[in-house]
């Protein structure tokens, strides 16, 4: 299992731009990066999947546009966007990298 993704110093810089860029510009990215998990099997588990896959960059993207500081509240605000249920058993996932 992975461990807790931790941003350095270079990809809060990487970031930066992108979060002073225009709202619309971060709406846009962030439906298309939401988007990224169309068609994958309504469960959790092939969410959780498909969430492990998710890029680095698109994970520090979505932390900072959806005001989330761990991987787990991310995968959860993911899991309710696409209306799928996620059990108890998840409290003690490591998520991502």
């Amino acid at each position: 299992m992975k461990t807790h993704h931790k941003a350095d110093a270079a990809d809060k810089m990487k970031f930066e731009t992108q979060i002073e860029q225009p709202q619309f510009e971060r709406h846009r990215r962030s439906w298309a990066t939401l988007k990224w998990f169309e068609g994958t099997p309504k469960t959790e588990e092939a969410f959780y999947i498909r969430f492990q896959e998710l890029p680095d960059e698109d994970v520090t993207f979505l932390k900072s546009f959806y005001n989330v500081s761990e991987d787990l509240d991310l995968f959860r605000m993911i899991c309710k966007f696409w209306n799928i249920q996620v059990s108890g058993e998840m409290k003690n996932v490591e998520c991502k990298i």
